[in-house]
């Protein structure tokens, strides 16, 4: 029995680590929540569950959403702009799929989380349970433990705001590296006029240091602010005699890039592009958010 329960919560280990962290933005909190999951699972009669998908998505979605709680009490006190902590790509599971992958892209993005971040915690469930994770708005009301009417309403709610962010922009793998590798080189050579011809004119910087080391105090926006910035913080590296080093790397969905100051993993940059221009940049810095990704 011990084995059979071990097996059957593998199965289904990564749809519960997905959802957690969909909901949480951090994976040290998601695995909190998919631990506690477990732990719930290893004393449960599993002989008296017939599906155990569903089971331990309920689990995993109430334990999440008693965690966000006061997550969000945190990020409220939280130091510069808050971003969630990156999530490395695995091989795909269907690479043969496109259509499976750019869901799978988009349902992971920097852009759609911090989207999720500005919903309540109930808005946030009902729309990931159903539009990513494909529940019925009956199973969902089991789960939140609300009526299925409310849960409909919430999920429309949800979908609205992400559609007003303008959140769902969508571009070629082959575009993205592109306009990702021209960034980098102008970036590298403080080239401000090739960064204006590849960033959007509403271009908007995020950047995480979370209090611990240097980012911006709050977003920037514009292409001339932005070209002009990180022009300049790249003309310091060389003028400080600073070694920098990039590595490509995905994550949340998509190719990002990871900054190495001297050596030392600084930062992990990603970008979202929209007809043929960068819209947005986001820089976790936080260095509590990049050990992962050593």
């Amino acid at each position: 029995m011990a084995d059979q329960r071990t097996e059957i919560f593998a199965q289904h280990r990564k749809t519960i680590e997905g959802l957690a962290y969909r909901m949480l933005g951090t994976l040290a909190e998601a695995h909190d929540a998919v631990q506690e999951t477990y732990l719930k699972w290893h004393h449960a009669d599993i002989t008296a569950i017939e599906r155990p998908r569903a089971w331990l998505i309920t689990v995993c979605s109430r334990i999440a959403l008693n965690q966000l709680q006061s997550a969000r009490r945190q990020r409220e006190m939280y130091s510069g702009e808050w971003l969630p902590e990156p999530f490395l790509d695995e091989v795909a599971m269907q690479p043969d799929d496109p259509a499976w992958q750019t869901e799978l892209n988009n349902s992971m993005s920097f852009a759609l989380l911090l989207a999720l971040e500005k919903l309540s915690p109930l808005e946030r469930a009902a729309f990931l349970l159903h539009d990513i994770f494909e529940l019925s708005f009956a199973e969902i009301a089991q789960v939140l433990q609300k009526s299925a009417v409310q849960c409909r309403q919430w999920a429309t709610r949800a979908r609205k705001h992400i559609r007003q962010q303008g959140r769902r922009f969508v571009t070629t793998p082959e575009m993205h590296s592109a306009l990702l590798e021209g960034f980098i080189a102008a970036a590298q050579q403080h080239d401000s006029d090739k960064l204006l011809t590849l960033l959007a004119q509403d271009v908007e910087l995020y950047s995480d240091g979370g209090g611990k080391v240097q980012a911006l105090a709050e977003v920037m926006r514009g292409a001339g602010e932005v070209a002009g910035f990180l022009a300049g913080i790249f003309s310091a590296y060389r003028q400080n005699g600073i070694e920098i080093c990039f590595q490509p790397q995905r994550f949340n969905g998509s190719l990002g890039v990871l900054v190495f100051e001297d050596q030392q993993l600084a930062t992990a940059f990603t970008i979202e592009t929209h007809a043929g221009r960068i819209q947005h940049i986001y820089a976790v810095r936080n260095p509590d958010k990049l050990s992962g990704l050593h």
